[in-house]
C-alpha cells in the first residue's frame, strides 16, 4: 500500500510543489524572470484595454492581473498558462451587465464621472465582482465533481465561429476609440454599422491618426514578431511600446490639449477587499445564465491552451485539478475587485516562447503589475483612448478563424453549418444566443448521428478473411445465402427503429439477389465489434429480428460482440434463444461455418464479385 508524505499531500493541494521540489535555479530562474517582465510588460496595457471594453474602470484589468495571476502560479497545475483579462470574457461582461444597470449604456469612460454616473458605475462594478464569485463557484464545482468533460460539448466549431464573430464585434466596439467619436453602446453588427455611419462625421483627425498609426505598428510587431525567432521580443514589446510613445506624446507635445482624450483618473494602490460586495444579490437570476456562458467560453479557452502547452513541454496536466485552480483563482479575484479572469492565448503563447519553465514566471508578472499598481498609475491617467482602442483591436486579429471556416467547408459541410451559426449568431443577434445556437445545433448533429447511425453489407476482400463495406471496397465479393450487415453504433431506443429498416433494406436486397442466384438468404450475419452499449429497447428489438428471420426460414448470427454488449444480452437470455452455436469470434469464422452448413445442404456457396452483386447497392447510408 503506498503512503503519501506531507509533501505529497501538500503537492495535491498546491500543484506549485511539485515544480518547486526540483526547481533548477541556474537553468530556470533568469527564464522564469524574463518571461515573467515580458507577460508583465504585455499585461499592463491589456489589461486596461479589456477593463474599458467590459465597461469597468481601467484599473480593474490591472488587479484582474495581479492577485489572481498570484493565485493561479501556487494552486493551478499549467507552468506556462498566462491568467488574466481576456478579450472574449470582456466583451461577454459588457454586453451583458449594460442590460442590468439602466443608464450604464451612458457611461462612456468609467474613469471619469459625475456624481449621477457614480451611483450607476458602483452599481455595475458589484454586479461585475458578484459574476466573478458565481463564475468561480461553478468553475470549482466542475473540478471538484470532475465534470469537466461537459467541454466536450463545445466543438471547435462552435468556440471557432463563436471567437470569430466576437473578434469582429470586439474591434468594432473599439474602432470609436480610434476614430475620436462617441456613439452609443450596441454589439450587433447591423447596429454597429448603422451607428458608425450616423456619427462618422464627428470625427476627430487627431485621435484618428494617432489610434491608426499605433494599430498598424502594433499588428507589424506582432507579425514580424510571430514570423521570426530573431525578433519574437516584438511580440510582448508591442503593446507597452505604444503605451510609451503615447504617454511621450501627452507630457512632451501636450496632445491631451489639441483634443485627444485621456484615461483619466486610475486608482492607486493595491485592491481592497470586495467580500462584503458578495451579497445579498437581488440580480441573480439574471446573473447565473452569464456566468454559465462566462464559464464555459473561458474554461474550453483555458484547458485547450494549457493542454497543449504541456504537451510542448512534456509534463502531465491534472485536468480537474487545472480546472479546481482558475476557480480558486476566481475566488481570490472576487475577494479583491478583480472581474472574471482566465487564460490567454497570447500571453501564454509569449510566456512559452520567452522560455517560462514553471509558475514562478507568474510570480514575476503579477508582481510587475503591483509595481505598476503602487507607483506608475498617475502616469498612466494620461494614456490616450485611442491607444487602448488600437491595443484591444490589434489584440483581436488572432481571434478571427476565417481559415478555420474554409477548412470546415472543405472537410465537413455539418461543422461548417454549426461554425457559421455561431459566427452569425454572435455577430447579429447576441453573443449568449449566438453562441446557445450554436451549441443547440451541434447537439442535434450528434443527436442525428447517433439516431441514424451508419450502417453496411459487407463483403470479403478476395484472398482473405478480412471483410468490408462493399461501396468502399468495390472489388469484394458476397456469397448467395450468406448477408453479412455491420452496424457501427451502439443500439437504443432512439436509433432502434432506422437500424430495424436498414436491416430489412439489406435483407430484401440479399434475399432476391440470391434468388436469382438460385439460393434462397439461410443466413444473416451480424457483425457486432463496433456495437458498445446495447439498452432494453435494443434487446428487445434484436430478439424480434430472432424471431422474424426464423420465420422466413433465415438464421441470425452474431459476430465479436464486445464483453459489455455480451452481458448485458446474456441478462434477457437472448444466447439461449438465438443458439450459442451462432455466436462467433469473427464474420470469417461465422461465414466459413454457414459456408459449410450450405454445402452440407447441397446449395454451392461461391463468392460472386461485385458486377454480380445487388444492382443497388448505391444507398447513401452504406
Amino acid at each position: 500500500m503506498s503512503t503519501y508524505t506531507a509533501l505529497d499531500w501538500l503537492a495535491f493541494f498546491l500543484p506549485c510543489v511539485r515544480w518547486l521540489r526540483t526547481y533548477k535555479i541556474k537553468e530556470y530562474l533568469l527564464a522564469d524572470v524574463v518571461a515573467g517582465i515580458s507577460v508583465g510588460f504585455m499585461v499592463v496595457p491589456q489589461g486596461m484595454s479589456y477593463a474599458n471594453l467590459a465597461g469597468l474602470p481601467s484599473v480593474y484589468g490591472l488587479y484582474g492581473a495581479f492577485l489572481p495571476v498570484l493565485t493561479y502560479a501556487l494552486v493551478g497545475s499549467s507552468r506556462q498558462l498566462a491568467v488574466g483579462p481576456v478579450a472574449v470574457t470582456s466583451l461577454i461582461i459588457g454586453s451583458s451587465l449594460k442590460g442590468l444597470v439602466p443608464g450604464a449604456e451612458t457611461i462612456s469612460n468609467p474613469n471619469v464621472l459625475t456624481p449621477d454616473q457614480e451611483v450607476i458605475q458602483d452599481k455595475y462594478n458589484t454586479l461585475a465582482i458578484q459574476l466573478s464569485l458565481l463564475v468561480a463557484i461553478l468553475y470549482t464545482s466542475v473540478g471538484v465533481f470532475r465534470l469537466g468533460f461537459l467541454t466536450n460539448f463545445l466543438s471547435h466549431s462552435v468556440i471557432g465561429g463563436f471567437t470569430s464573430g466576437a473578434a469582429i464585434t470586439i474591434g468594432l466596439s473599439q474602432l470609436k476609440y480610434i476614430l475620436g467619436i462617441s456613439i452609443p453602446r450596441t454589439e450587433r453588427l447591423h447596429d454597429q454599422v448603422s451607428t458608425y455611419i450616423d456619427f462618422i462625421r464627428n470625427l476627430k483627425w487627431q485621435e484618428f491618426i494617432m489610434g491608426s498609426t499605433f494599430l498598424v505598428l502594433l499588428v507589424t510587431m506582432k507579425e514580424i514578431g510571430k514570423r521570426s525567432h530573431r525578433f519574437r521580443w516584438l511580440r510582448p514589446l508591442g503593446p507597452i511600446s505604444v503605451c510609451v510613445i503615447a504617454l511621450c506624446a501627452v507630457y512632451i507635445g501636450k496632445v491631451d490639449q489639441r483634443g485627444i482624450k485621456i484615461i483619466g483618473s486610475i486608482k492607486k494602490g493595491l485592491p481592497t477587499p470586495t467580500v462584503g460586495w458578495w451579497a445579498p444579490m437581488p440580480d441573480f437570476v439574471d446573473l447565473i445564465p452569464i456566468a454559465i456562458v462566462v464559464m464555459l467560453v473561458d474554461l474550453l479557452e483555458s484547458t485547450s491552451i494549457a493542454r497543449a502547452l504541456a504537451r510542448k513541454n512534456n509534463y502531465e496536466l491534472v485536468a480537474n485539478q487545472e480546472i479546481v485552480g482558475l476557480g480558486l483563482a476566481n475566488f481570490a479575484g472576487a475577494a479583491f475587485h478583480c472581474y472574471t479572469t482566465t487564460g490567454s492565448f497570447s500571453r501564454s503563447a509569449v510566456n512559452n516562447e520567452s522560455g517560462a519553465k514553471t509558475g514562478l514566471a507568474g510570480f514575476v508578472t503579477a508582481w510587475v503589475v503591483g509595481f505598476v499598481l503602487l507607483f506608475l498609475t498617475p502616469v498612466f491617467e494620461k494614456l490616450p483612448y485611442c491607444t487602448l482602442g488600437a491595443i484591444v483591436c490589434s489584440s483581436v486579429t488572432g481571434l478571427l478563424e476565417y481559415e478555420q471556416a474554409i477548412y470546415l467547408w472543405k472537410v465537413n459541410k455539418l461543422d461548417f453549418l454549426v461554425w457559421m451559426a455561431s459566427f452569425l449568431g454572435t455577430l447579429f443577434i447576441s453573443i449568449e444566443i449566438g453562441l446557445g445556437i450554436a451549441i443547440g445545433l451541434a447537439m442535434l448533429i450528434v443527436i442525428y448521428e447517433s439516431a441514424f447511425p451508419h450502417t453496411a453489407m459487407l463483403g470479403r476482400i478476395p484472398g482473405s478473411g478480412v471483410y468490408r463495406n462493399i461501396k468502399q471496397y468495390p472489388q469484394s465479393q458476397l456469397t448467395p445465402g450468406i448477408l453479412v450487415m455491420r452496424i457501427d453504433a451502439p443500439i437504443y431506443f432512439a436509433n432502434v427503429q432506422w437500424i430495424k429498416d436498414r436491416l430489412r433494406v439489406y435483407e430484401d436486397r440479399h434475399r432476391n439477389w440470391s434468388g436469382e442466384h438460385g439460393t434462397k438468404l439461410e443466413f444473416a450475419i451480424l457483425d457486432m465489434s463496433p456495437v458498445t452499449h446495447i439498452d432494453a429497447t435494443g434487446v428487445h428489438a434484436l430478439e424480434v429480428w430472432i424471431e422474424q428471420f426464423a420465420r422466413s426460414g433465415t438464421q441470425l448470427v452474431l459476430c465479436n460482440p464486445s464483453v459489455k454488449v455480451i452481458r448485458e444480452l446474456e441478462t434477457a437470455g437472448v444466447p439461449d434463444m438465438l443458439g450459442r452455436d451462432w455466436i462467433f469470434v469473427t464474420v470469417h469464422d461465422a461465414v466459413s461455418f454457414c459456408s459449410r452448413q450450405l454445402a452440407e445442404a447441397g446449395v454451392a456457396a461461391t463468392p460472386l464479385s461485385i458486377t454480380q452483386q445487388p444492382s443497388s447497392t448505391s444507398d447513401s447510408e452504406e
